[in-house]
């Protein structure tokens, strides 16, 4: 971009910077798999019209890596990449997805580098790894990158619509744009460096729009990023309450007081609003030490329960992520 003082550039991307720290140092088949990953933040001069709440940004942060890996170690480390998307899958409880692998199209090598020996390895590769692992999948040709196959993760979201979530790349075009090589076992200097690309939960800004998306709000109740709120019913009842707001952030849990100068009823109010897991009135029979009465989330009526029990059972659901 030309600027007044001079002419700027955006990172876009993190792969350059990767390849060029491989090169920093000679590599033996020893070392390979090497991976490198990065929590970096990447800037991308969007057009207006097509940004799109946390969907689509300027300004956005990977759970980046690349993985350098040789021919013969691309199906295991393609499928541990695989293996951590599902393991973040299952920990989010998301369950409406399947996977795109995407292929080249040797009818349109203005579109791809042609390679059509690596082609036919890979996409022959990342397809066993998709029918070991037995999940859902479909095959969409002309739809690679033109660097080598991909694998899109592709979900429905509670509205309905289509979004492709992740992706997983296979490149085998670096090992010669940026020279990547290493020493193999005859002491030969060997390019076929093949590199993986992944994001396992996309953009965290496209992931965290999801996922608003996905749980409308109602996040459980280790995500929730206020997970009890505390009604003192009077001023009387103030200091008393935050003091059970240190006991219980103290033991992880994140938990406010409203002390607001409103009613009782509308302090409430706003907390279910909020959705707010757990809502819990303060008043003289609490400060007693006698049985709480915890206003659930999505429940009718209120549950009774003693504040050491209580406590066990929201931090055995944050600790599980019940």
């Amino acid at each position: 971009m030309e600027m007044d003082d001079g002419t700027y550039y955006l990172k876009a991307m993190n792969c350059p910077h990767h390849h060029t720290i491989y090169n920093h140092n000679k590599h033996s088949y020893r070392d390979l798999p090497l991976r490198l990953a990065e929590y970096g933040e990447c800037y991308r001069n969007e057009l207006s019209g097509t940004l799109a709440g946390l969907l689509r940004v300027r300004c956005m942060a990977m759970n980046d890596a690349h993985i350098y890996c040789r021919k013969d170690q691309i199906k295991v480390e393609f499928k541990a990449v695989m293996d951590l998307m599902i393991k973040y899958f299952k920990i989010f409880g998301l369950e409406n997805y399947w996977f795109r692998l995407s292929k080249w199209s040797p009818t349109n090598l203005d579109k791809y580098i042609n390679q059509p020996e690596n082609w036919e390895y890979s996409e022959g590769v990342i397809r066993e790894v998709l029918q070991e692992m037995e999940v859902k999948f479909v095959e969409a040709d002309d739809e690679a990158a033109f660097y080598g196959p991909k694998v899109d993760v592709m979900f429905k979201s509670v509205i309905g619509r289509e979004e492709t979530m992740s992706t997983v790349q296979l490149d085998f075009a670096a090992k010669q744009r940026f020279k990547l090589n290493y020493v193999d076992e005859t002491g030969t200097e060997n390019n076929e460096v093949f590199v993986i690309h992944r994001a396992p939960l996309s953009t965290h800004e496209r992931f965290t729009a999801f996922l608003i998306e996905h749980f409308g709000g109602k996040w459980p109740v280790w995500l929730s990023p206020v997970q009890i709120v505390l009604v003192p019913v009077t001023d009387v009842h103030l200091e008393g309450a935050k003091q059970i707001e240190q006991e219980l952030f103290d033991l992880g849990v994140r938990v406010e007081t409203d002390s607001a100068n409103e009613t009782l009823g509308n302090r409430v109010r706003k907390a279910i609003g909020k959705q707010v897991p757990y809502i819990i009135v303060v008043g003289d029979k609490e400060l007693a030490g006698e049985d709480w009465m915890i206003r659930v989330r999505g429940q009718k009526d209120q549950i009774k329960m003693s504040k050491a029990d209580f406590v066990g059972k929201i931090q055995q659901e944050i600790k599980e992520r019940i």
